[in-house]
């Protein structure tokens, strides 16, 4: 870790706008107490004073932003690709974020995830943690140590999951995830918390209008899925038939974007003209993977 005051020195490369990129070669990006004060072709006499990383003839990028991760699913990754989404959690996924239940797998698997993303071009994520507080807690220690931006989610589930990965009711996944929050309530400058339904087919209505009460009173952001694969659609119509579309499941309970909760959808797919037409007007954020 450096300063949060220096120079760096290198070829600069950066989006000026959404239209123009700009280069500076053998130019100087300037930090000062943790934020950029520009990049230049010739260093201004008021910055003279502060140190200099010299990287003359490497590329300086901008970091980049992953708005969807789970960390728990970094230890398996690329396992089961043949399976459906569905068949895919039950299988692979689940057993193996129930494993985090024990803090020292959590802290071997995290140390090492935050390790790899920090050797990589993402400098800030949206993070799925999962329903274990001590390993949420964990992996939001290992970000913070290592430089990285992140908001973090210990994931919500009190329905259809297995038995060893699904908390005993919306109540308890409610007390646990205010419990959470008072724990790390002041304790990172980098890394905050961002509450984590994992998707309607997990989260009871009882637990959304809890989610939502603490969405409310909190101010925090939210992350989950939509609309990724067409079983999961299709559940979602069983469980919720009087909502319009998905995303709808989400917004009955102000869980979908507006002014007081901004909301990143992963995958976002299947989505329809209803459903987009309501994440514009809600102004989510989407997560796209076009591979899902």
């Amino acid at each position: 870790m450096v300063d949060s005051t220096f120079i760096l020195k290198g070829d600069i490369c950066y989006c000026q706008d959404s239209r123009t990129l700009r280069t500076i070669p053998n130019g100087y990006l300037v930090c000062e107490a943790g934020r950029s004060q520009g990049a230049f072709e010739t260093l201004p006499d008021s910055y003279a004073s502060l140190p200099i990383l010299d990287y003359s003839g490497r590329l300086i990028l901008p970091g980049l932003v992953d708005l969807h991760v789970h960390a728990p699913q970094y230890a398996f990754r690329g396992l089961g690709m043949d399976l459906e989404l569905l068949d895919w959690l039950n299988t692979h996924t689940f057993p193996e974020e129930a494993r985090y239940q024990d803090p020292d797998y959590a802290k071997g698997a995290y140390a090492r995830f935050v390790s790899d993303v920090r050797q990589g071009p993402n400098t800030r994520a949206c993070v799925f943690a999962t329903i274990h507080e001590e390993a949420t807690v964990l992996l939001m220690e290992f970000l913070e140590k290592s430089g990285l931006v992140a908001m973090v989610g210990k994931v919500n589930m009190d329905r259809n999951s297995s038995a060893d990965l699904q908390e005993e009711s919306a109540e308890a996944s409610a007390l646990a995830t205010l419990h959470w929050l008072d724990r790390i309530e002041g304790r990172f400058s980098r890394v905050t918390p961002i509450l984590t339904p994992r998707f309607i087919p997990s989260c009871t209505d009882e637990l959304l209008d809890q989610l939502h009460a603490i969405q409310q009173k909190r101010k925090l952001p939210v992350q989950s899925h939509l609309s990724e694969n067409q079983g999961e659609v299709e559940w979602v119509r069983e469980l919720c038939p009087d909502v319009s579309c998905y995303g709808g499941a989400y917004d009955a309970f102000g869980l979908f974007g507006g002014k007081d909760c901004p909301t990143v959808m992963a995958h976002c797919v299947l989505c329809d003209e209803t459903e987009i037409a309501l994440m514009k007007a809600r102004q989510v954020y989407v997560a796209h993977c076009p591979a899902s």
